[in-house]
């Protein structure tokens, strides 16, 4: 029987998924991405510099990391190397957008799969907050009381509550990081302060210390609230780190090496043995995609569309790593950071579970807040590290007829963003993306082997009716950017 969930809400863009269920359970599954974009195509004949500036636009939410990629590729074409406060400048202003992300990815996007919300309405209680709360909600958000799918959600007030009053606390703590990142980057969203030889901000100990003291905000909640409620969502569904497996597939390109030591280094993990990265075995599949040719590496071919394409299905290419899916995001870079991964592996010992459920819906929520905390503290040591009396950029000059190619490898909280451009006398002849969610999402590739997120679906169970709570529990575990997908 075929069940379709479409659309995903609470994500960023427009996704389908179609399921294939037989006795209760997931047996096949096909995620269709709904929409038609092309930022590669329109970037073709602009100066080089435009694209640091229009690659943000590819998403509403994950803008920041789109520009540092970009900056990265354009960088190499220009053949320049930002300052040590320039690389500092970048890495802060990434690190800081993937660490609130990720706190708004568990409590605003994932949690009202879990959490029934309308219990703080019922409140009678004594605690002012909660009171207040209640009143507040009442008034201000009647949507998160819509009447919800079918599910097993928390509803005794001792288990629920403490996750509803977060779900506000973080919506303040999210804007907190927000003026973070305008200080440094000029504004937030589509921050106009980061370029190819750094970031154009004026660097004083006023602008770092105010930076600063609102890091030190967000890694206290990370620390205090948010690591606890994904451990203590995960002692409640703990048949969660049994649902949502797929491949054991990792790839991470590495990451913030601005202090020396990466936080997390470059490799993949290919059912569970490692093996180091290697660039150009990353190739693209369209023979389930809307788009004209067959397979191709990032360096080559065009992007065109073909909608309704025999065996198409979805505007989401198909990446592949040396001919396998890859599931990328906070999962893949913890597993290649030493402390990331001892961190994610004493909090699943912890919890009594074994190394291999952090591939599952739970494992990646406690993956990301992991993240979270590393971020965090990486920003703090690189605030330390700035030199005010030193440059936090390299100039270039924008009407140069440059010719020649960049590649920008970067991170994103989704997972891992590769840039590639090419120039010829001053002008883009080539631009490609490679997103987190292209990974992920991907259809089926030439032979046949579903993508991660079609793979991770198999065997999910379907217990409360046409709602599939269940499928859309392991779909935003990975944080989906339908929007980054179909760029």
């Amino acid at each position: 029987m075929k069940k379709t969930l479409s659309p995903l809400t609470r994500i960023e863009g427009h996704l389908s998924v179609e399921t294939e269920v037989r006795d209760g359970v997931v047996v096949s599954a096909r995620c269709r991405g709904e929409m038609y974009r092309g930022f590669e195509n329109l970037l073709v004949g602009r100066r080089p510099l435009d694209a640091q500036r229009i690659t943000q636009r590819i998403c509403g939410v994950c803008h920041e990391v789109h520009g540092v990629a970009s900056a990265r590729a354009l960088a190499q074409l220009y053949g320049i190397e930002p300052p040590p406060n320039g690389r500092l400048l970048q890495d802060i202003i990434l690190a800081l957008h993937m660490a609130t992300d990720h706190i708004l990815h568990f409590y605003h996007l994932a949690l009202p799969d879990y959490v029934d919300f309308a219990v703080v309405l019922s409140y009678r209680g004594r605690d002012p907050a909660l009171k207040h709360l209640r009143e507040w909600v009442r008034i201000r958000k009647p949507w998160l009381f819509v009447k919800k799918v079918p599910g097993d959600y928390l509803s005794e007030p001792s288990q629920a509550l403490p996750f509803v009053a977060h779900y506000f606390e973080a919506l303040e703590v999210v804007g907190r990081g927000a003026q973070a990142l305008a200080v440094f980057g000029g504004k937030v969203p589509f921050t106009h302060a980061i370029f190819p030889g750094g970031v154009t901000v004026e660097l004083t100990p006023e602008k770092a210390a105010k930076v600063s003291e609102i890091v030190d905000e967000l890694y206290r909640f990370a620390v205090t609230t948010y690591l606890p409620d994904v451990e203590r969502l995960a002692g409640i569904y703990r048949e969660y780190f049994r649902i949502g497996r797929g491949y054991f597939n990792l790839i991470s390109y590495g990451g913030f090496a601005s202090l020396g030591e990466p936080l997390s280094r470059p490799g993949v993990l290919i059912n569970f043995e490692e093996r180091p990265f290697e660039v150009e075995k990353i190739v693209e599949h369209v023979a389930h995609s809307y788009y004209e040719g067959g397979l191709r590496s990032f360096r080559e071919g065009e992007t065109r569309p073909a909608y309704g394409k025999a065996g198409a299905y979805s505007w989401i290419k198909a990446p592949r790593y040396d001919g396998h899916p890859m599931e990328t995001g906070p999962l893949s870079r913890v597993w290649f950071s030493q402390k990331g991964r001892a961190l994610l592996l004493k909090r699943l010992k912890t919890l009594k579970q074994a190394r291999e459920a952090i591939f599952s819906t739970m494992g990646r929520h406690l993956s990301r807040a992991v993240e979270s905390v590393i971020l965090l503290e990486f920003c703090q040591e690189a605030l330390s590290a700035l030199d005010f009396t030193q440059p936090t950029i390299v100039t270039v000059n924008p009407e140069a007829a440059v010719s020649g190619s960049g590649l920008g490898l970067s991170n994103a909280a989704r997972g891992e963003l590769l840039h590639y451009v090419e120039a010829e006398r001053g002008r883009i002849t080539r631009y490609q993306c490679v997103v987190p969610s292209t990974w992920n999402f991907s259809p089926r590739d030439a032979e046949g082997k579903p993508g991660p997120v079609e793979k991770a679906l198999e065997g999910c169970p379907v217990r409360f009716g046409e709602g599939l709570i269940e499928v859309g529990r392991v779909v935003r575990s990975y944080d989906p950017c339908l929007a980054c997908s179909i760029h």
